[in-house]
């Protein structure tokens, strides 16, 4: 049974305090997103307009007004306190999971010199002015006189770092996040919020002894650096099974969310309990999620609608409710205030400034990199609020740090879009951004999954090199599904896929300095899975895990006897929605893995003939190989059209296959033929060309079942070279 106040010490009955939290809730949401809303259409992240809620309704304004209504709505009660504080610390663990989701580390390791170098200047004079300032203050701006090393730390931090998620939204708004500068920024803007965490994390340690105890801060150093060793490594790989394993074996609702936010809440406690704050623990445990090796777009959106509709208002919003912009009218704190925001932008601008330079960056790189790094954002109001419910920072100092956030993200986007338009785009960056942009309209650049279905036959043992070429090249986790093997096969078709792939992951050269930013090159035993397809249903039941492509190869993939295929890859197609690539005559291929492919395809406008164009450039660029692309003119066409816009769109078609296989490094030959059967001319050019495999795209026909339709079934039964079929 509650405990029921009275109502003179509370100014409310206890049992109200639901629906009091309830209508505390409602306001917060609503007029965050409507002030977010507001802010958002002149150009200003949506975050300030749900901190502008906050104020609106805190002491400042609503307080300020209407006090009695306000004290009604939010009165000082603990229940309602701690309820409300939950919500917002909730919000701040799911904030920096998703910031963490968004940091890319290929980023920070391109031009390393210069991220580390303006990071870390950035970082260092503001902080120190920060310290310094801390020191200036009188006494009843600090929490407590004998705590005033903290607060100089937690002021010198908070002056110093940047926001990565007001960066990258500030980015893209621009048009200037894929550019090499903006690529820049956003590495040094991560780098920022890493070293931020680690600073907090160590402060942290500080704050709970009240001084310096070197062996507290060099114990929370030590299993600071552990404990991050151990994620980035191990840790990678547990994160990215258990996400896998979740979706493939779990049978309620969105499994793979739940098992994020285990992960993000076991992560935030192990950080606490080794003595730093929450806050990195939630921020790794992002980076691990954002580098699950599937699903990651489909996490992000889900988790990014549940945050930002709901945790993300009502954090900032409370944020804001801390805030007493009436302190500000006492002209010596205003001036403090004013001292803050300018020691914050002048001091982070010319220690970033000096970074850039000394990195190798010229000096319109280097100030737009400067400008671009002056946005303290959600950072700065998560660590200000940090250090708010430590009893390191007063409610004034508080208010100056958000005050300082605040202006300083609203005059970043103005003057980096000026900046950065001053900034030339060199060659090298502009066949980047072309490539990024084509590879957007593309197919196989976003699968990031495949199912390779094989028994011991030859097609089975030349289907495990062809996918162990596409893993390979595309990075792809993939599942072998094999047929039990009889005593005395071969070797098993997991083992002949990982050789492929090890071998064809030798070829792949790094990327330049020139170049974008890739991911490392996976160990292709951590990518590949294996299972064995004991029961009948074991392949439909696989295939609807979710997976990009699947590649299959048995021995009698097609019926003898009726134009139907077998009946266990019947089920695999009727469960699959994406394209099947099925290997036919693979006992004609008997050249090892290493070999270069010497590959045909023929073209056509269709879809299906692009993604077949894509699969064939991927394996020749694996395999070092070439690609012959061959299209068939209908002559009827050319008769009717007089040799123009069919002859046109054939041509182009050509032409975007030798586009293709130049940014892949694959040298593509084009073959062309005028023929009212396209068939004939494929046929005439396998025989002619001595082609290792032929990769044939096609659509398959419906009814009771999925089907080859008769000319594309007649074109592969006579074909005797090896034949990706790639039907959808």
């Amino acid at each position: 049974m509650r405990k029921r106040l009275p109502q003179a010490e509370t100014g409310v009955a206890v049992d109200h305090t639901t629906a009091i939290f309830a209508a505390e809730l409602i306001l917060l949401l609503f007029f965050g997103r409507l002030i977010g809303e507001g802010m958002a259409r002149i150009g200003q992240p949506a975050i300030f307009g749900q901190l502008l809620a906050g104020v609106l309704l805190g002491p400042s304004i609503f307080g300020a007004v209407l006090p009695e209504l306000r004290h009604m709505v939010f009165p000082e009660t603990p229940a309602l306190k701690s309820m409300i504080d939950a919500v917002s610390q909730i919000g701040i663990l799911l904030l920096l999971l998703l910031t963490g989701m968004e940091t890319n580390l290929a980023l920070v390791n391109r031009k390393r010199r210069a991220v580390i170098s303006t990071s870390l200047f950035g970082i260092a004079v503001p902080f120190v002015c920060g310290v310094a300032l801390a020191y200036a203050l009188p006494a009843e701006l600090v929490p407590s006189t004998t705590t005033r090393l903290v607060t100089a730390l937690f002021l010198g931090t908070a002056l110093s770092i940047s926001s990565v998620k007001i960066v990258a939204m500030v980015l893209m708004e621009i048009g200037a996040i894929r550019r090499d500068l903006g690529q820049l920024i956003l590495a040094t803007a991560i780098l920022d919020d890493s070293l931020a965490w680690i600073i907090i994390a160590i402060i942290s340690g500080i704050a709970a002894y009240g001084a310096v105890n070197f062996e507290h801060v060099g114990m929370s150093i030590g299993l600071t650096a552990l404990f991050l060793a151990a994620s980035l490594t191990v840790g990678r790989r547990v994160v990215a099974r258990i996400i896998v394993w979740c979706n493939d074996n779990l049978a309620t609702e969105v499994p793979v969310i739940s098992a994020i936010l285990l992960i993000m809440l076991t992560m935030a406690l192990t950080t606490e309990l080794i003595g730093v704050h929450s806050a990195l623990g939630a921020f790794v445990a992002g980076i691990l999620i954002g580098q699950s090796p599937i699903l990651t777009e489909h996490i992000e959106s889900q988790l990014r609608g549940f945050i930002i509709a709901f945790f993300s208002p009502v954090f900032f919003a409370v944020a804001g409710l801390g805030m007493d912009l009436r302190t500000l009218l006492d002209p010596a704190l205003l001036g403090f205030t004013l001292a803050v925001i300018l020691i914050a932008s002048i001091g982070k601008f010319l220690g970033a400034l000096a970074g850039g330079m000394l990195g190798g960056l010229n000096w319109l790189e280097s100030l737009a990199l400067a400008t671009g790094l002056n946005a303290r954002g959600s950072t700065e109001v998560i660590i200000a609020t940090v250090g708010l419910s430590m009893g390191a920072l007063s409610n004034q100092l508080y208010t100056m740090i958000v005050a300082m956030a605040v202006i300083t993200t609203m005059t970043m986007p103005p003057t980096l879009r000026w900046m950065i338009g001053r900034v030339p785009l060199r060659d090298e960056e502009l066949k980047r951004l072309e490539k990024e942009e084509a590879e957007e309209t593309e197919s196989v650049p976003q699968m990031e999954r495949a199912l390779v279905y094989i028994d011991g036959s030859a097609n089975g043992e030349m289907t495990a090199i062809v996918a162990g070429l596409f893993a390979a090249r595309q990075g792809v986790l993939t599942t072998v599904l094999e047929m039990p093997r009889e005593e005395g096969d071969k070797m098993p078709g997991r083992t002949r896929l990982m050789a492929a792939a090890n071998a064809a992951l030798q070829e792949i050269p790094e990327p330049s300095e020139k170049e974008a930013p890739a991911p490392p090159k996976p160990a292709i035993e951590q990518l590949v899975q294996a299972r064995t397809a004991q029961a009948e249903d074991a392949v439909g039941k696989e295939a609807a895990k979710g997976y990009s492509i699947a590649f299959v190869g048995i021995g009698q993939p097609i019926s003898a006897t009726a134009p139907r295929f077998e009946e266990s890859l019947q089920a695999l197609i009727a469960a699959f929605d994406g394209p099947i690539a099925i290997l036919l005559n693979g006992g004609r291929y008997e050249t090892a893995s290493s070999v270069p492919l010497n590959i045909l395809v023929p073209t056509g406008g269709s879809a299906d003939a692009r993604l077949a164009t894509e699969i064939a450039l991927t394996l020749a660029a694996a395999s070092r190989g070439t690609l012959a692309a061959l299209h068939v003119f209908d002559p009827r066409e050319d008769t009717l059209l007089l040799r123009g816009r069919a002859r046109r769109l054939g041509i182009s078609v050509l032409v975007e296959a030798h586009r293709l296989g130049k940014r892949s490094g694959v040298a593509v030959k084009g073959l062309t033929a005028t023929s009212p059967q396209p068939e004939t001319e494929i046929r005439r050019a396998v025989r002619r060309g001595r082609y290792d495999l032929v990769v044939l795209g096609t659509s398959l026909r419906h009814g009771e079942t999925k089907f080859l339709g008769p000319r594309t079934l007649g074109l592969v039964q006579s074909l005797r070279t090896p034949v990706l079929l790639i039907a959808r």
